[in-house]
């Protein structure tokens, strides 16, 4: 349902921080989801665990209970690509990310909410707020109107930022083989996207997806299948 517009020499030097970026980019292109640890351990306790007397102790999982009821989708941008940041959503109205209809007045519906991610801070750059808080006003709109929109999938919209100084905001993958530092501006904000996710502002979340600027939806209700797909792995593997 996504498409990836990038590639990555796996022959690179990399420090540890990008080994753990590149699982985690990895992660996400195989399954669409990245599930923290911290968001899912509030469902341990559905675990049972029995001791079959042999020394073995097998876990039964307890499926009374919906895997996934809230879900956050991080979308990060920087300086060089605030321009451009809102268009992206473009994609997002010729491929709804659901079908609006199967989700109005559902109890059991998961809540989907959108944090848009600014590697620095919108105070230094004027341009970067501005940006989003169109995004931000016309999901409002859209979302509170009559007709049809993708705001409609979603519960609510955040701005966020990563609070990373100029100097260390830095992405250069012509540097990769002789720079270890090459990637330090997406490996601190992605940190800093996943500490305010699970920070308890917005509330508790189950699981998180980084849709970064080359994850385009190619395919309509890509949400639902993300949904789905998510709520499948966890049932299948647990907490990861």
């Amino acid at each position: 349902i996504f498409e990836r517009q990038v590639e990555m020499d796996v022959n690179d030097r990399v420090d540890r921080s990008l080994v753990l970026k590149r699982i985690t980019m990895a992660v996400l292109t195989t399954i669409g989801v990245f599930a923290c640890t911290e968001l899912l351990a509030t469902h341990i306790d559905s675990v049972k665990l029995n001791d079959t007397g042999d020394g073995r102790i097998l876990a039964e999982e307890d499926n009374s209970f919906p895997s996934i009821r809230r879900l956050a989708i991080v979308r990060p941008f920087g300086v060089s690509s605030a321009a451009s940041f809102s268009q992206s959503f473009s994609d997002w109205t010729d491929f709804p990310p659901c079908n609006v209809a199967d989700h109005s007045g559902d109890e059991n519906d998961v809540d989907i909410d959108i944090f848009l991610s600014f590697s620095r801070t919108y105070e230094e750059d004027p341009f970067a707020a501005s940006s989003v808080k169109s995004i931000i006003d016309k999901f409002h709109a859209e979302r509170s109107s009559t007709g049809s929109s993708w705001s409609k999938c979603f519960r609510n919209i955040y701005a966020i930022e990563a609070n990373i100084p100029a100097g260390d905001d830095v992405y250069l993958p012509n540097q990769a083989k002789k720079n270890m530092m090459w990637v330090n501006g997406p490996n601190r904000q992605f940190s800093a996207a996943v500490r305010s996710v699970t920070g308890g502002d917005f509330g508790k979340y189950d699981a998180m997806f980084l849709m970064e600027g080359d994850c385009v939806p190619v395919k309509e209700y890509w949400m639902d299948s993300l949904r789905k797909e998510a709520e499948r792995s966890f049932l299948e593997h647990g907490p990861f």
